[in-house]
């Protein structure tokens, strides 16, 4: 190690969070180079917050592993395949074992061949589950090769941990459609005085630029369409200990507009977040202090602060006279 390296970090918010009858102003650290950019997070928070605010969903959470196993023929690899799907429960209870956390959804076989991919999916609670998932996936590719052998009498040629099948830290059609990581959507309505007064700008012109940019980017075979998600995706990462070969993935979105009576409605689909609050860089004493500020460091945030409450509704006062 030689020094560290210095990146300035602010604070984006306060953005109006609905759900139900539940209402609380959210904030995010963010750390970047760009001193625009901590400008652009606000403005969004606060044409949505002036809005009504917005409401989201996790979809799912999940981490995959992929490894590889190499057959000396297509007929052995079919015999493999059939093997572990037929034997899950077992494979299930073997990786398990070293994880208090990781839980085995699914093995998904993928047959190329000699070839024979393996999907090993899981849910990881708080964490995001990339160094866990290989260590379960690697004692469950021991256990396979051992057990598949002397059932079947047939010896892999080879097998590997990681096939590349997981799209770590790569943008894949099947993360998009399936998921890696967390999978969330978020949407809005924006009012048209809002956007106006706050965005310079109105509905009608937002919708028609809109259509006619996503149009070029169905020709250029662009996977997803946003703009430029990435920027928060990544300032976030930095300032709360995420994996940063992981934005490119995680900043894969899609957003969608709609013209409404009251003005804009937005939707944002991030289906592959590759983040956590426990493990990597969050225990970092700055990285953690980040988190804690955003009241999600830690198993089982967030968890309410009474400490900051007062602060909250002052804030919320001075957000909706703004």
């Amino acid at each position: 190690m030689i020094g560290a390296v210095e990146i300035p970090v602010g604070i984006a918010g306060p953005l109006l969070y609905r759900k139900g009858d539940h209402e609380e102003f959210v904030y995010t650290a963010a750390g970047t180079l760009e001193g625009a950019l901590l400008a652009s997070m606000n403005r969004g928070a606060k044409v949505i917050s002036n809005s009504g605010g917005f409401t989201a969903a996790v979809i799912h959470q999940k981490m995959i592993r992929s490894p590889l196993f190499i057959f000396t023929s297509l007929s052995e690899s079919i015999i493999f395949k059939n093997w572990i799907e037929a034997n899950f429960d077992r494979i299930k209870n073997k990786v398990e074992h070293y994880s208090n956390h990781a839980r085995l959804q699914s093995v998904l076989t993928f047959v190329t061949g000699k070839g024979v991919h393996l999907k090993f999916v899981y849910t990881t609670g708080d964490a995001s589950g990339q160094n866990m998932t290989t260590t379960c996936t690697w004692h469950g590719v021991l256990w396979i090769n051992q057990h598949f052998t002397a059932e079947c009498h047939i010896e892999p040629v080879h097998f590997v941990i990681e096939g590349n099948g997981a799209s770590d830290k790569k943008v894949s059609s099947f993360s998009m459609m399936h998921g890696r990581g967390v999978h969330v959507v978020a949407e809005c309505e924006l009012e048209e005085q809002v956007i106006e007064k706050v965005l310079r700008t109105n509905s009608a012109d937002f919708v028609r630029c809109y259509n006619q940019s996503r149009v070029l980017s169905q020709l250029d075979g662009m996977i997803g369409y946003n703009i430029n998600v990435a920027n928060a995706i990544a300032a976030i990462f930095v300032a709360t200990g995420q994996d940063l070969a992981c934005i490119h993935e995680s900043g894969t979105g899609v957003l969608n507009v709609e013209k409404t009576e009251k003005g804009l409605y937005c939707s944002l689909n991030l289906p592959s977040l590759v983040i956590g609050t426990v493990g990597g860089g969050t225990h970092l004493a700055k990285q953690n202090e980040a988190l804690s500020i955003m009241n999600c460091a830690g198993s089982g945030a967030p968890r309410p602060i009474r400490i900051i409450l007062p602060c909250l509704r002052t804030m919320k006062t001075n957000a909706t006279t703004a």
